[in-house]
């Protein structure tokens, strides 16, 4: 199927005006010390309870509960100036999140491994490793996970999740679920996660549904519900790496710019810092090394590094076929991967694109304090 080619290849300008929240474009340029305090920081393998960088292994951070889910935030609004919360879902066959709608949080989903029944604005899909699911607010929307091993990521806006799933949830310090029994989450909790949080649980009953896989290649151009199949979204090269856009200023109202990016082993990209968005990595496939201020990072499949505006950040390739989930919020930096080369193929090309337009990313919010390429010697 021929790719859905965004032509709308907005100006910077235009892509500060697609970002609605004004609240938001404020909390991406806020640097806590300035650059020198936020470039002067070590990461840590920890929460840190502050936006600062940091990074957090696989399965690591603070997990609940939820019914038989089990819910690890691996960042929450305290971690990131409010801007987002990122966490990783793990279920057996049949444990469900039920039917509820968030009124101010935009809510993505992509299945890491197993398969996922969602249910999303009246449709139902089943979801496989690498699809992608786009929920904005005031949408009602449940799922359930139907493999014995399933683990799903949510991505959302601002620092309100967390909340619900500690108000549903209780501490836990296991890393999968405690077995094969199904337990629903306690009707009371969800009524106390209302009174915290931005959800409603609307009550829609799960069952009596018939679930197709997902087969869509296109991001909408408007803030609606949709799913992605996996591999599917906008696609460009640069050298010898592809990115996915998953979704974007226009299908997430500025929200939450999320791309997936594929490549084979290779050089550092050059080092560069920026101003007035965040960003964070969550490894997939392979492996990645990166540089975190002062630090070099190897980074193996589900651990994940945050990057608020300030931090001076890197990355590299070093397996033969290596992925990530890139997320960056506001989505000032769309027209950089629009301003790549546009691809039609699904896998990374075998002799390299071009690299990237530097006249076109001068003019975005990207510091460039080295040229990528391999070391000078």
């Amino acid at each position: 199927m021929e790719m859905s080619t965004n032509t709308n290849q907005s100006s910077p300008s235009q892509v500060y005006s697609s970002i609605t929240d004004a609240e938001t474009l404020q909390k991406g340029t806020e640097i806590l010390g300035g650059l020198e305090g936020v470039q002067g920081i070590e990461p840590k393998g920890e929460l840190p309870g502050q936006k600062i960088p940091y990074f957090i292994r696989s399965g690591d951070g603070e997990r609940y509960l939820v019914g038989s889910l089990v819910v690890n935030l691996t960042a929450r609004g305290v971690d990131t100036g409010d801007l987002y919360e990122w966490t990783v879902i793990t279920g057996g066959k049949g444990a469900a999140m039920p039917s509820h709608v968030h009124q101010t949080t935009h809510e993505a989903l992509f299945v890491i491994d197993g398969e996922v029944e969602l249910w999303l604005d009246g449709q139902t899909y089943r979801l496989g490793k690498g699809d992608f699911a786009s929920i904005p607010p005031s949408v009602s929307h449940a799922f359930r996970t139907n493999s014995h091993r399933t683990q799903l990521i949510s991505i959302s806006s601002g620092p309100q999740l967390s909340a619900m799933y500690k108000a549903i949830g209780t501490p836990y310090a296991g890393y999968v679920q405690p077995g094969d029994a199904i337990t629903e989450p306690d009707t009371e909790r969800l009524k106390a996660a209302e009174q915290v949080a931005d959800v409603l649980f609307d009550g829609k009953s799960l069952n009596g549904q018939t679930f197709e896989p997902v087969t869509n290649t296109i991001v909408p151009t408007t803030a609606v519900p949709y799913v992605l199949a996996a591999g599917e979204g906008d696609r460009y090269t640069l050298g010898d790496q592809l990115f996915s856009i998953m979704s974007d200023n226009a299908s997430t109202n500025g929200k939450l710019l999320v791309v997936m990016t594929e490549g084979p082993a290779g050089d550092m990209i050059g080092k560069h810092y920026h101003r007035e968005h965040t960003e964070m990595f969550c490894c997939v496939d392979g492996m990645m090394s990166m540089w975190l201020n002062k630090s070099l990072l190897d980074i193996y499949p589900g651990d994940y590094v945050a990057v608020p505006a300030g931090a001076i950040h890197a990355y590299q390739l070093r397996r033969n076929y290596t992925r990530f989930v890139g997320m960056l919020t506001p989505g000032i930096f769309e027209d950089f991967f629009r301003s790549a080369h546009p691809y039609q193929d699904h896998v990374y090309p075998q002799i390299p694109s071009g690299g990237p337009n530097f006249a076109k990313v001068s003019q975005l919010d990207l510091v460039l304090l080295e040229r990528p390429g391999p070391p000078k010697h």
